[in-house]
């Protein structure tokens, strides 16, 4: 049973919590989570937690013992706290973001900041506005990045520090910065800026992998203080590399088994033996289970219809975990703790139906009690399940996807097509969706499908598609389509398209495609018009990153036109509802322009929701609001 712990009452006072209500507000879906995160003193003595305030939001420490509020600090008007950590039990690491004029999407500059509990001692750490000449001698025209809280050292933190007006391609520094006097040291240069490192307990580089500026894939050693390339007949040359074991002699890696699905391998450094750990025939690796004591991998955690995790050793922090994780079956479960032998740790759980509980567990009593609630006004019950479908497709290839059913006693239901972006790498999972809520709560079954280029289902899975966007991705979304329309609780003939990004070029293309299925399409910030997109999107660079768009986007005008919705826009037949952001650098909106005039070309009428301020995907609330009411209007009007 729920306890709730006193000392966090003062937190929940922020909200007024909603009564049951059959039809819930769209608010209810387009708010933000107002507790992203709560975090425990490594000595277990306080707790802190953002908290939103008018404009801003100030980051709060509760003395535990007291139950009183220690402080309450944060930046001012229209200026946020983002991520924060406990540097140690007296002192607080955190960066800050800004509400920019005509952005609605908050902008990180890069900054880092320290403080004391009590709000004393407050200093900032990297960053831009850091003021005087020293700032501009030592190169603050650069994004800091918090890389690592180092375990040995709670003086000092890992920043990743990239110069500002470089490449994508070009290297960043690694810094090792005392939180007190800001004081940094630079530990290395890494070999080349698109690449993933992996340091050790002290912070120091192990091995990378990155791209350089021609798209090639390389590995490097770091040895006494330089990067060595590591031969491609090296054993380790396959991998990719996750993290090391505190000790320094595990190193966790992955790759695709066989060209499917991804595998956990182990390294030994003293006998030099690679092992496999996991790997599941159906599914990628979801997520991986560290102890905090040793940093060794304990579980990993797959998905399908609801959580599963799979133990690989008994240790003391995987009993921990399994005892937590029967207690909430099929539960996405992460624990935080700054040691082992911490008394207390926090635990959060995510379900298909919740967005967010967060537990106090208790290892030395045994006992977990709640603490609140990353949405408060959501109540589970009111929430409906994310049920794991799958149907072949038309070559007889398995999909996999999740359908979200209203209530039981109205049906056959209208459905919603809802297409994910990407669409190479991204996936639908599980977890509680607020779009997909949404529909639900208003009467509609959701299908979400992921489709051939999904992540989630191993390397063959995704790159069988590239090049295909206009073709196999389309086919497998409309064959999904096809089948649900063959359930008996879903109408036959009551469908609708929608989604975002590669969700929104998909809400379009289909419709062309098989122009009588989809009763109406809402295309969301998508590429109408390739030949532009491929041309102005902020991937296509020149750089590593470009590379990699090609390989999988195609590299010239003939493909692009040939897989540009525009291209067949005379066979429209489809009633549209065309949303997009003046603000878009992923996909810009005068894609979405090119369109609109191709429909007025050619006298085809269509809706329009156009906000100036919104960027690739909308986040101001009442936005979001306005998005709702005008897709739930559309899609009932031509879907009676």
């Amino acid at each position: 049973m729920k306890t709730l712990i006193t000392p966090l009452l003062f937190l929940l006072c922020f909200f007024s919590l909603q009564g049951v209500a059959e039809v819930l507000p769209l608010e209810h879906f387009a708010k933000p989570a107002q507790f992203s995160n709560i975090k425990l003193s490594p000595n277990g003595e306080y707790f802190a937690a953002t908290v939103p305030k008018e404009d801003t939001n100030v980051l709060i420490v509760v003395e535990r013992k007291s139950k009183k509020r220690l402080i309450a600090y944060g930046f001012g008007h229209k200026e946020y706290i983002g991520d924060f950590y406990w540097g140690n039990n007296e002192r607080l690491v955190y960066t800050k973001q800004y509400e920019v004029q005509g952005r609605e999407r908050k902008f990180y500059r890069g900054e880092i900041f320290a403080a004391n509990i009590d709000g004393s001692k407050r200093t900032q750490l990297y960053g831009y506005s850091q003021q005087g000449k020293s700032a501009s001698k030592r190169g603050e025209n650069a994004w800091g990045y918090i890389a690592q809280m180092l375990t040995n050292d709670d003086k000092h933190i890992l920043i990743l520090s990239s110069k500002w007006n470089t490449d994508r391609d070009s290297s960043d520094k690694i810094y090792k910065v005392n939180i007190y006097n800001k004081k940094r040291t630079r530990i290395a240069t890494t070999p080349m800026g698109n690449i993933s490192v992996v340091t050790n307990i002290d912070g120091i580089p192990v091995i990378a992998k990155g791209k350089n500026s021609e798209g090639e894939t390389k590995r490097f050693f770091y040895t006494n203080g330089k990067w060595l390339e590591i031969s491609k007949k090296d054993p380790l040359s396959d991998y990719s590399y996750k993290s090391l074991s505190n000790d320094g002699k595990l190193l966790y890696m992955s790759k695709a088994v066989n060209g499917g699905t991804s595998g956990l391998y182990q390294y030994n450094f003293d006998t030099k033996e690679i092992a496999l750990l996991f790997n599941h025939p159906d599914v990628d690796i979801n997520a991986y289970v560290r102890s905090p004591d040793s940093r060794n991998i304990v579980a990993v955690e797959t998905m399908m219809d609801g959580m599963q995790y799979h133990y690989l050793d008994d240790s003391h922090f995987s009993k921990i975990h399994q005892q937590i994780s029967a207690s909430f079956p099929d539960a996405d479960i992460s624990i935080r703790a700054n040691s082992i032998d911490d008394e207390e740790m926090i635990v959060k759980v995510i379900t298909d139906k919740n967005p967010g509980d967060f537990y106090l567990y208790n290892q030395k009593k045994n006992t977990i009690n709640y603490l609140l609630s990353a949405k408060p006004w959501i109540y589970p019950e009111q929430m409906k399940a994310r049920k794991l479908i799958h149907f072949n497709a038309r070559d007889g290839q398995k999909i996999y996807g999740y359908l979200t059913l209203p209530k039981a006693n109205e049906t056959p239901h209208p459905l919603i097509v809802d297409v994910h972006g990407g669409p190479y790498g991204p996936q639908d999972k599980w977890h509680y969706n607020s779009s997909a809520q949404m529909w639900a709560n208003n009467g509609f079954a959701v299908l979400q499908i992921n489709f051939r280029g999904s992540g989630g289902y191993g390397k063959d899975f995704k790159k069988v598609a590239y090049l295909k966007r206009s073709t196999l991705i389309q086919e497998d979304i409309i064959d999904g389509t096809k089948w649900a329309l063959a359930l008996k609780n879903i109408s036959d003939d009551k469908v609708c398209i929608t989604g975002g990004s590669f969700g929104g070029y998909a809400s379009l293309m289909s419709p062309l495609i098989e122009p009588e299925l989809y009763k109406c399409a809402i295309p969301m910030y998508g590429a109408y018009d390739l030949l532009y997109q491929m041309k102005n999107a902020d991937y296509m660079d020149g750089s590593s990153v470009s590379i990699g768009a090609m390989e999988k986007y195609g590299d010239n005008e003939d493909h692009w036109r040939k897989e540009s919705p525009l291209t067949y826009i005379d066979k429209l037949q489809t009633p549209l509802m065309i949303v997009t952001g003046g603000r878009d650098k992923r996909v810009p909106p005068q894609s979405a322009f090119n369109l609109q005039e191709a429909l007025d070309e050619r006298n085809i009428s269509y809706e329009w929701l156009y906000k100036p301020k919104e960027g690739h995907g909308f986040v101001n609330i009442e936005n979001k609001i306005e998005l709702y009411q005008k897709s739930l209007a559309f899609a009932r009007k031509h879907m009676q």
